[in-house]
């Protein structure tokens, strides 16, 4: 199967997010606001050191749009972090993979792409494959739910905006302004539950601020279709943004090889599913590139 640079970015991005949330999981009694204040603040650091030592202007060309970006994305991320301890973990992770359907409706009206009745299909497929890998209780209350819902919307949006930004600004530039005001806004929340970390904690924070940059770096290249100046043909951002359902593969795939965590058969039924609609997904893709 030949991948096309975009789908090959976005796989790898969403396998080096699934490393960064491994080790998170390493640190449990670090609370959540400190964990996104070392996530986005050591990335923005190999942020600034990268594009300080290419020369590149930190400001961008789009700042409008820029700021956007960055703030769509601290919405998303302390949202999702706000439910995680309030409702059952499956239910955070099922509403977190709702964001691919929101990027695919946006993409309709913000970007004038269309999806065939077959992906929508696979989509659905996947969906159901999260259900039954994580499940979904429906006793939540409501306003957790609503900012569960924003937390998926915003992570869908973003794909939108990314690709709205499109090669004017360098990717780099793209999340130097996201990882700063995240950064900030996480570290002024973290002061009253600031616990110093240790030597091997310190080691654990900068292996997720680096798996996160990285993630980040090929995400939003992934989106661009473009790394280091190589040309690429864009994927349809509804297209990839359904191959993040990959991540849930491995985190299963981590939690079993690296926690020692068994799963049951509705688990492996679910990951079946998912397994099916990615590659579904791409060979899709993959056929109408031919005909093309």
């Amino acid at each position: 199967m030949n991948l096309s640079k975009s789908v090959q970015y976005m796989l790898l991005s969403t396998m080096c997010f699934s490393i960064m949330q491994a080790l998170i999981k390493y640190l449990p009694d670090i609370h959540s606001f400190e964990h996104v204040f070392f996530r986005s603040f050591v990335t923005w650091l190999f942020c600034i050191f990268f594009l300080c030592w290419n020369k590149i202007p930190l400001k961008g060309k789009n700042t409008k749009l820029l700021l956007t970006r960055a703030f769509v994305g601290t919405v998303s991320l302390f949202s999702f972090f706000y439910i995680l301890p309030r409702i059952p973990f499956g239910t955070a992770v099922t509403l977190k993979y709702l964001a691919p359907v929101f990027t695919a409706i946006l993409a309709i009206f913000m970007l004038g792409e269309r999806l065939k009745w077959i992906q929508w299909t696979f989509l659905g497929l996947a969906m159901l494959g999260v259900c039954c890998l994580k499940g979904f209780d429906i006793r939540i209350n409501t306003f957790d739910l609503i900012i569960g819902l924003i937390s998926a919307f915003a992570n869908g949006l973003l794909y939108i905006l990314i690709r709205q930004i499109g090669d004017d600004d360098h990717p780099l530039v793209v999340i130097h302004y996201f990882m700063l005001i995240a950064s900030v806004i996480s570290g002024s929340l973290s002061i009253p539950y600031w616990k110093t970390p240790n030597l091997h904690e310190s080691i654990i924070f900068l292996g997720i601020g680096f798996s996160g940059f990285v993630a980040q770096v090929l995400f939003t290249y992934s989106l661009r279709g473009t790394l280091d100046g190589e040309n690429a043909k864009q994927e349809d951002t509804s297209f990839l943004s359904m191959l993040r359902y990959a991540e849930v593969m491995f985190a299963l795939m981590i939690g079993y090889f690296w926690f020692g965590e068994t799963y049951t058969l509705q688990t492996f039924f679910g990951f079946i599913l998912i397994l099916i609609a990615l590659i579904g997904m791409i060979r899709f893709k993959t056929k109408q590139k031919i005909r093309n």
